[in-house]
């Protein structure tokens, strides 16, 4: 959720180029609430994706162009989150299925991620704008 977040805030920025969007503004654009907005949005800063001033008149907007911003560098700003997520349940130990599963999901994660990094590298945030997003 928090990718999802992320780009559609990243999104947001960049279809609004030097426009500072406060917070509450991205998170009602997300429907998302405003505390887990910011949460990622601190991720995105310490990136170096986004700028952010505070106070009123405040906001966040792109810390370079959309253009030289990729979708990876998105992705490894929020730690690489796992394309696939298993249960969160514990594994049981009498069951080879339980066991096994968070090795499964792991190497389903590396494959799946060993295939997308090159798309997502190649991928720049303007791209989507223009293919993507529409009036």
């Amino acid at each position: 959720m928090a990718f999802g977040t992320a780009l559609h805030v990243m999104l947001a920025l960049g279809y609004n180029p030097g426009v500072r969007l406060p917070s509450n503004t991205l998170a009602e654009s997300v429907d998302a609430n405003p505390v887990t907005v910011r949460r990622v949005m601190a991720e995105l800063v310490a990136a170096g994706l986004i700028d952010t001033q505070p106070g009123p008149g405040g906001g966040a907007t792109l810390a370079r162009p959309a253009d030289r911003i990729t979708i990876l560098d998105i992705y490894e700003a929020l730690g690489e989150p796992p394309f696939i997520e298993g249960h969160r349940k514990e594994p049981q130990p009498h069951c080879a299925v339980s066991v096994c599963m968070p090795r499964v999901v792991a190497r389903l994660n590396d494959a799946v991620a060993k295939k997308a990094r090159p798309v997502l590298r190649a991928t720049t945030l303007q791209a989507l704008i223009e293919q993507e997003v529409k009036e």
